[in-house]
């Protein structure tokens, strides 16, 4: 197996370690014991998998647990960045159908600091859909 997969499965599994920890906080906070367990036994599972793979370097032989883990941690981040992608997706869409149309309209339109902060205030409001 070249080493750059080698290296590649090892930050998966260090990053599926780090995501279960996550998971971990939020049950935590939550109160969610069978939840925080179930994220701990995934966190401990990765991190020694992670441990593993750094320990033999080159030598590393995945098998067919490994192989299993890998995959499930490789979905898992899949899911994460489709998510993170997806929030991204709305942050721009926002910038560019709400945000920068104002500003430039404010900019458009005021000729001074008091015009600007009154249109600013004319148009920056958030108003609740009760």
């Amino acid at each position: 197996m070249d080493k750059k997969y080698i290296t590649l499965f090892k930050s998966l599994a260090q990053a599926t370690a780090a995501s279960a920890e996550t998971v971990m906080d939020y049950d935590h906070e939550k109160g969610d014991e069978k939840g925080f367990e179930t994220a701990k036994t995934m966190r401990d599972d990765f991190q020694a998998l992670a441990e593993s793979i750094d320990n033999l370097g080159e030598e590393y032989q995945i098998n067919r647990g490994d192989v299993a883990r890998l995959l499930v941690g490789a979905m898992i981040q899949v899911n994460q960045l489709q998510t993170r992608i997806e929030n991204l997706k709305k942050a721009m869409t926002g910038y560019q159908t709400d945000v920068i149309p104002k500003l430039q309209e404010v900019l458009d339109n005021a000729k001074t600091d008091e015009e600007a902060s009154k249109l600013a205030n004319e148009k920056f409001i958030i108003e609740d859909n009760k």
